[in-house]
């Protein structure tokens, strides 16, 4: 059972956050949460690549495994990198202005130094059709070229102390490839997993 708490009036460091880990991955699909505290205060945003995306901006992925199976051993349409690092960037702003729509539509205001602090970490994202970089890399590609694709969100809260009071993680992977072919935009699957993230973290956060 979650308590309120009303949270003190000193703001976070962004370093604080960074340090702080996070929990390990929930496994499979949805949305699970561990929070034991719902938010009285305004909240303010910091939203992150996990060490591992940020280097497939210009890199595939370390791990073998993370790299498909089909297509060149270089390809990063079909490798899960060479997303390139303005393709990545302008992700990362999708989740922060779904996230911060969510939060003021539960009530919240969300402010730079506000007492309170979610960090989200995108994990893990796939596309659905070539990134510019990708295309600048691989002739063989075109916009016509689709796959499968998804996310993995990670979020914390913290309170102005820098205490955690609990995680939040949420997965989903489209697997119906037919989906892709017909609607799918680049990161048409990543941008549902956000809105989904979001519409539930949001509603966590408050209840």
């Amino acid at each position: 059972m979650k308590q309120s708490i009303k949270l003190g009036a000193i703001s976070l460091l962004a370093a604080t956050s960074l340090a702080l880990p996070f929990s390990a991955s929930a496994g499979g699909y949805g949305y699970e949460s561990n929070l034991s505290a719902t938010l009285t205060t305004p909240v303010s945003l910091d939203v992150q690549l996990s060490e591992d995306l940020a280097h497939r901006a210009t890199n595939l992925p370390k791990k073998l495994s993370d790299r498909g199976s089909g297509g060149s051993l270089n390809s990063g349409f079909s490798g899960n990198g060479f997303y390139g690092e303005k393709a990545l960037e302008e992700l990362r702003e999708d989740l922060v202005e779904d996230m911060t729509n969510r939060l003021e539509k539960e009530g919240f205001q969300v402010e730079e130094n506000a007492p309170a602090k979610l960090v989200l970490v995108i994990e893990d994202a796939k596309n659905n059709r070539p990134t510019f970089e990708q295309l600048s890399r691989e002739p063989g590609l075109s916009l016509q070229s689709f796959g499968v694709g998804g996310a993995e969100i990670k979020g914390e809260l913290f309170d102005a102390d820098g205490t955690s009071l609990g995680t939040m993680d949420y997965r989903s992977y489209e697997t119906n490839i037919r989906e892709a072919n017909y609607t799918a935009g680049t990161w048409s699957d990543a941008k549902q997993a956000f809105g989904r993230f979001s519409r539930k973290a949001a509603k966590d956060l408050a209840e």
